[in-house]
């Protein structure tokens, strides 16, 4: 089966959304696998599904018909805990808007992925200030969201997601609120990652550069995924 080898994978995905008497087709047939250390980018018009392709392909929301396997196992047939189980060990995720905690330091905010994991503080710290530094942010542990930069809270962003070490990652527009400069850094950021960790990428983006840097860029349009 195609889930068994690869970090995610779904097939002939489709979600439909009901508006009153309407039927909306949002993904028709999706097949699509993603092996270890592969960097993807999916590209498509506004609405047109990317964001609710990712949330299927992360457990975050259960399709209409079709299958999603994560790390071999088959999203559909895990209870809730169980899937959030599977996000938690195996998927990061970032987001267009960094989604911190404001109360929270950059440094408590990486580790709550492990603290919820059931990570002792101690460790949990340790891996949360060495994922910091590798992202260039060792020098504001103690700082919260409102003291850094647009870019910085992405790259927070990005260390909470890695901090697990997960086998993929999944960014819904990461550098869509991020200047020219800073997008490319965290261009560089990612392949950096990417070659050190050999952490799968699944990126949804509108920057033509960003998706030109992955290494494979897929289309979605009229509900299906084009090469």
């Amino acid at each position: 089966m195609v889930g068994k080898t690869s970090v995610i994978s779904c097939e002939h995905l489709q979600k439909t959304y009901s508006q009153g008497p309407q039927v909306v087709q949002v993904l028709r047939d999706v097949n699509l696998e993603i092996a270890s250390g592969e960097q993807i980018a999916i590209v498509g018009s506004s609405g047109s599904g990317k964001t609710t392709l990712l949330n299927l392909l992360g457990g975050l929301d259960l399709p209409t018909a079709g299958t999603v396997h994560v790390a071999g196992k088959n999203l559909a047939q895990v209870n809730e805990t169980e899937r959030g189980h599977l996000r938690n060990k195996y998927l990061g995720f970032v987001y267009q808007f960094h989604h911190l905690l404001g109360e929270f330091t950059a440094l408590e905010n990486v580790c709550m992925p492990l603290l919820i994991a059931g990570m002792g503080v101690r460790e949990a710290s340790e891996r949360g200030t060495q994922m910091l530094t590798r992202v260039a942010l060792g020098d504001r542990l103690p700082h919260k969201p409102a003291e850094l930069s647009g870019g910085e809270r992405q790259r927070v962003a990005i260390a909470r997601a890695l901090v697990t070490n997960p086998r993929c990652v999944m960014l819904d527009e990461p550098t869509g609120n991020l200047d020219r400069h800073t997008a490319l850094e965290i261009q560089q950021l990612m392949a950096e990652l990417n070659a050190a960790l050999s952490t799968s990428f699944i990126i949804v983006t509108h920057d033509e550069q960003l998706a030109n840097s992955m290494q494979r860029t897929l289309v979605l349009k009229d509900g299906e995924l084009h090469a």
